[in-house]
């Protein structure tokens, strides 16, 4: 009687996830049979929701982030020594924000330099991962447009930067951009 039990629970373990997923339908679009849609209407998405159509760049945002991206590289730059890390991007507009990791040969003091150009503030945070020791993330708050530098010690490991994003993520494009450097 046992043997015969264990037999239908098992078979019922096996059977009722089968079932739930044989009841399962995944709609997913052919993009090379859609027609395209004009900018800023809906897009049919995945699961027939809608997804919004990545709007049209504005040429003179465009302009304006090309002229803030060569203002934020002098401001980054201007500090001397070997590069660790480098990462810019966005501070506005549907791609914003930037992150990235970078491996930290020797353990020593290295100069983090964040900057900002075209917004009020942006605010940009360092931490380390090192099996022996966890860097409690450094925030760097810059007022735009403008840079500041901390002196910060790193063990070997790893170390990451990333753009804190505090506004809603549909905030306007204007063509602001922020990035970090690290030498040492």
């Amino acid at each position: 009687m046992n043997a015969v039990r264990h037999r239908l629970v098992l078979s019922l373990c096996l059977l009722v996830p089968l079932a739930a997923a044989a009841g399962c339908a995944y709609d997913y679009p052919d993009p090379a049979n859609r027609t395209p849609a004009e900018p800023g209407t809906p897009v049919p998405g995945l699961l027939g929701g809608t997804q919004a159509a990545t709007p049209t760049p504005n040429p003179l945002v465009l302009e304006r982030e090309v002229r803030n991206y060569q203002e934020l590289d002098g401001l980054l730059k201007s500090v001397p020594g070997p590069v660790l890390l480098f990462q810019e991007g966005p501070l506005d507009g549907p791609a914003r924000g930037f992150g990235t990791t970078e491996e930290v040969p020797a353990a020593g003091r290295y100069t983090v330099t964040a900057a900002c150009v075209g917004g009020s503030n942006a605010k940009i945070f360092i931490r380390q991962e090192n099996p022996k020791v966890t860097l409690w993330p450094v925030e760097l708050t810059v007022d735009c447009p403008g840079a500041t530098s901390q002196v910060i010690t790193l063990q070997e490991g790893y170390v990451s930067a990333h753009l804190s994003l505090p506004g809603p993520a549909d905030t306007p494009w204007t063509g602001a951009v922020g990035g970090v450097r690290v030498t040492g």
